[in-house]
């Protein structure tokens, strides 16, 4: 029997710390050493988020605005407690990244590669997710609102507790996904692919249902 889902955490961010905007060759020389804490950092190209010698930046306690990417690799990045506002971030590389505390609003992520990511407490909040990758990834206890996630890909993907409030799924792959007490009420399912691997405490909306017993090649009969 699923056990009750747990609700998301919001970033712990000490807005006290963040009284100056960073510039970008501070911010380049942070990354480069291999972490950023307490950074205000807005209306800029971002440099590379990972080093010369492709090692992965840990970032916390941060919030980034209207920013863009320069280089989209950022395999492993360690993101923490961090709030990243209006900014433009489409087929930035997060393969196997870890993000906890996280919120995404008002941002681009279209074509995004978040593969075999450890992903716990993160919302995005009005975001373009659009044929974004999630395979094997987890996203336990995220947030998904207003969002376009259609021809998404959660192939494999462990969605505990998830929610989506008011999403575009359509023909998202959701095959050998872990769906567990996620929500998808509210949400577009058309053309979504594929059968998960679990599903016990799914909530869906009536109207959902018949699209639903279809894809999952369920029959009724009288």
């Amino acid at each position: 029997m699923a056990g009750k889902p747990k609700g998301r955490i919001a970033p712990r961010i000490d807005d006290a710390l963040l009284t100056e905007t960073l510039s970008r060759q501070t911010l380049s020389e942070q990354l480069a050493s291999g972490s950023v804490h307490d950074a205000l950092v807005a209306d800029m190209a971002l440099p590379p988020l990972l080093s010369q010698r492709e090692q992965p930046a840990s970032i916390e306690g941060c919030i980034w605005r209207s920013v863009t990417l320069s280089d989209p690799k950022a395999q492993r990045l360690r993101l923490r407690d961090a709030r990243i506002e209006s900014s433009d971030l489409a087929n930035i590389d997060m393969t196997a990244a870890a993000l906890e505390r996280v919120e995404f609003l008002a941002t681009r992520l279209t074509g995004a590669i978040c593969s075999e990511a450890q992903w716990k407490s993160v919302l995005f909040q009005e975001c373009k997710l659009d044929f974004a990758l999630f395979r094997m990834a987890s996203l336990e206890q995220c947030v998904f609102e207003k969002c376009n996630l259609a021809e998404a890909d959660f192939y494999g993907a462990n969605l505990t507790g998830a929610i989506f409030r008011g999403c575009d799924l359509s023909r998202v792959d959701i095959s050998h996904a872990t769906l567990t007490n996620a929500d998808l009420r509210d949400c577009r399912l058309d053309g979504m692919r594929g059968t998960p691997d679990a599903m016990d405490g799914l909530i869906i909306s009536p109207d959902q249902a018949a699209l639903l017993i279809t894809l999952f090649g369920v029959r009724v009969q009288w």
